[in-house]
């Protein structure tokens, strides 16, 4: 579709010529309707995306993986997966605990963290710092070392002016803005 509406764009540019050339507006209106065309198009296409986008998030975001078993087993939210209540204990199979049949979402499908907001005498504490903080290839966010986030990744330590200057932007998770700010004041 995308394709479509570029070919109508092309279409309305000849049609805006030839309106010029010949001077009858019949070419310049049915240049803005080729237009319109093209516009509905792109907006129909934008929309497929975002939607699509957005049911594969609410995929990834749903239950923990679960090992296939005939036994019923209570799924646990990740983020509550390491605190399992005594009711959970209970009604767990004999087989084992309900801890080992059900397994978090692996990191790369929770998505990136979320940044960090980062107070101003922070981020003037730290703009030149090179302390050593924690990088994922293909993804935005910089860390500390011990971030949940991190998980099983492959992490990359760059100093810390380096990654801001490569783009990166500070994890909400591990706040590494924060807690190097506050390093540097105890520094002092």
């Amino acid at each position: 579709m995308i394709a479509a509406a570029a070919l109508l764009v092309l279409l309305g540019l000849g049609l805006f010529v030839g309106g010029i050339l010949t001077g009858l507006t019949a070419y310049y209106w049915a240049c803005v309707g080729a237009c319109l065309v093209a516009a509905v198009l792109l907006v129909v296409v934008w929309r497929r995306l975002r939607t699509g986008s957005a049911g594969a998030a609410t995929a990834s975001e749903g239950a923990p993986t679960v090992r296939a078993s005939t036994d019923p087993v209570t799924a646990v939210a990740p983020a509550a997966a390491g605190s399992a209540s005594q009711e959970e204990v209970a009604d767990a199979p004999a087989g084992g605990t309900s801890a080992e049949r059900t397994t978090p979402a692996p990191p790369e499908d929770l998505g990136d963290p979320p940044v960090e907001e980062v107070e101003v005498t922070d981020l003037l504490l730290v703009v030149d710092l090179t302390d050593e903080v924690l990088v994922v290839d293909e993804h935005p966010r910089y860390h500390l070392t011990g971030c949940a986030y991190l998980g099983g990744r492959t992490a990359i330590p760059l100093p810390l002016d380096e990654a801001r200057a490569d783009g990166f932007t500070p994890c909400a998770v591990c706040a590494p803005d924060r807690t190097l700010a506050q390093r540097a004041r105890d520094r002092r």
